[in-house]
């Protein structure tokens, strides 16, 4: 791989991964849902108008909302863990399968409709960003650094989920991504040893 290749998909990765934080923000903030009949969005938040739905359907509403709930938790936590998976097999569609679910569970603190097309604007992105970003596979310390985001927004769901307070979750999601961010800084530490080994691999074969 030539320098200038190298220089190239590492500004991919970074216009991506800028992408996927954007898509985040714009949709959690959603302009478009804050009118002036509607002071607050969480009337219409996907939290609690599936368990509605579904109550409407005839399944109890406290049941309803701890179906949802669950449903959440599970995805933010096999998100988590399929992300760092891609990470160690080097696999871009893994991970995008992963942060696709983690999404998903960041996707019930949005207005219904909202939360749609986020889903769809997200799959858009994680789509394209394994077509065209290839991931080498990494050491697990790299792996765990890089995912510090979707893990740590798990673990605070399962801890403050059952307050059913979207606030404290949309807290935990801010303070997991400043975290994450801290600790990318040290990935390439990390990894060195597997990039070394990985370009010593390549000198010797040629």
């Amino acid at each position: 791989m030539t320098r200038a290749t190298s220089l190239r998909k590492d500004g991919l990765l970074v216009v991506f991964d800028l992408a996927i934080v954007l898509i985040f923000a714009l949709f959690l903030w959603a302009p478009w849902d804050r009118t002036a009949s509607a002071i607050s969005s969480s009337t219409t938040m996907a939290w609690l108008a599936l368990p509605v739905t579904l109550a409407r359907l005839g399944m109890h509403l406290e049941f309803a909302t701890m179906i949802v709930t669950v449903s959440a938790l599970v995805a933010a936590a096999l998100g988590a863990l399929l992300s760092i998976a891609a990470r160690l097999r080097g696999s871009a569609a893994l991970w995008a399968v992963g942060v696709w679910l983690f999404g998903s569970s960041v996707a019930i603190l949005m207005p219904l409709w909202t939360a749609v097309g986020f889903l769809g604007a997200l799959l858009l992105i994680v789509a394209l960003r394994a077509r065209f970003v290839a991931m080498p596979p990494v050491s697990a310390l790299a792996a765990f650094l890089s995912e510090l985001w979707p893990l740590g927004y798990a673990a605070g769901f399962a801890a403050l989920a059952w307050r059913y307070n979207p606030q404290l979750l949309l807290k935990v999601l801010v303070i997991a991504l400043g975290a994450s961010l801290v600790a990318r800084a040290l990935v390439p530490s990390a990894t060195g040893g597997n990039v070394s080994s990985t370009a010593a691999t390549h000198s010797d074969n040629s």
